[in-house]
């Protein structure tokens, strides 16, 4: 049974990691356009809104 699953595991077809490590570099310039889209404002924002969200529920968690 081992040798079965090691056969599996063995079995990756040559280039596999390009296609990867394409689509990995795809992600990042979705990733990148988005930030630049969104502008410095927009991102300043978003990080305000979302540490806003993050304290108001930890405050919310604390006992009164």
């Amino acid at each position: 049974m081992q040798k079965f699953i090691a056969k599996l595991q063995s079995k990756k077809h040559k280039g596999q990691g390009v296609i990867e490590y394409a689509g990995a570099l795809v992600i990042a310039a979705v990733l990148v356009a988005a930030v630049l889209a969104i502008g410095p404002t927009g991102i300043s924002n978003l990080f305000t809104d979302i540490l806003n969200s993050v304290q108001s529920y930890f405050t919310g968690q604390l006992p009164s």
